[in-house]
């Protein structure tokens, strides 16, 4: 789950600004700042925090992530 979590934010990070601004309710900066967390601050890693995320975020960013990919193609 914490992997999948880095994935988000890898992908959150390589988006460009202006794709990211079309989606002003996305929480991009704390998506990748949780991936700089997971993946620096191992030690750091509050694991509550991670097992509340998935469930709870990752549907809605998900369907946010297909919203944009239809905008795209």
């Amino acid at each position: 789950m914490r992997h999948h979590l880095q994935i988000l934010g890898e992908a959150a990070a390589a988006l460009s600004e202006e794709t990211r601004q079309r989606m002003p309710d996305i929480p991009w900066r704390q998506i990748i700042g949780m991936r700089h967390i997971l993946v620096h601050q191992y030690f750091a890693v509050d694991l509550d925090v991670v097992w509340q995320a998935a469930p709870n975020d990752a549907p809605e960013l998900r369907a946010a992530a297909q919203a944009l990919a239809d905008q795209v193609t």
